[in-house]
C-alpha cells in the first residue's frame, strides 16, 4: 500500500509517502523504511515484471492555494509539485524495498526482503 492523503486539500492537506508490505501468511504489515519524496494519492499500484509494483498517475494533494477554500483549489493547478517519477510511472522493488529510476522488463521472482526474512526468523 502506497501514498494517500488525510481528505483535506490546499494548504489543511497531508499528503502521505509511505509504503506498507503485507506479509502472507502471517498478514504483518511492514512499514517499508525511506526518507519520502514522493506524495501521492489518486493513483494505482499494480504487481508486475516478478519483482516489482508501478504507480501509474495521481497527484500530491498539497496544492499551493493559500486560502484553503475548495472552490479554489479545483479552479488552481490542482498538481502544484512537480512530478518526481518520469512520465508519471513511479518503480518499486518488493526486493529491495527501494524505489527504482527505471521499469526491468526481466526482473527476477519476487522473493522476500530482508525484513521480511527477519520477521520469520523470529
Amino acid at each position: 500500500m502506497y501514498g494517500g492523503y488525510n481528505g483535506n486539500l490546499g494548504y489543511r492537506a497531508i499528503p502521505y509517502d509511505e509504503v506498507y508490505v503485507l506479509s502472507l501468511p502471517a498478514f504483518y504489515w511492514f512499514k517499508v523504511d525511506y526518507p519520502p519524496q514522493h506524495p501521492r494519492d489518486g493513483h494505482s499500484c499494480n504487481a508486475v515484471g516478478g519483482s516489482q509494483i508501478i504507480t501509474v498517475g495521481g497527484q500530491d494533494a498539497n496544492s499551493k492555494i493559500s486560502t484553503g477554500y475548495e472552490k479554489d483549489i479545483h479552479q488552481s493547478a490542482f498538481n502544484s509539485s512537480a512530478d518526481p517519477f518520469a512520465q508519471g510511472l513511479g518503480i518499486f522493488d518488493m526486493t529491495t524495498l527501494a524505489w527504482a529510476d527505471h521499469y526491468t522488463a526481466n526482473a527476477p521472482p519476487y522473493t522476500q526482503s530482508d525484513t521480511v526474512r527477519k520477521f520469520y526468523s523470529q
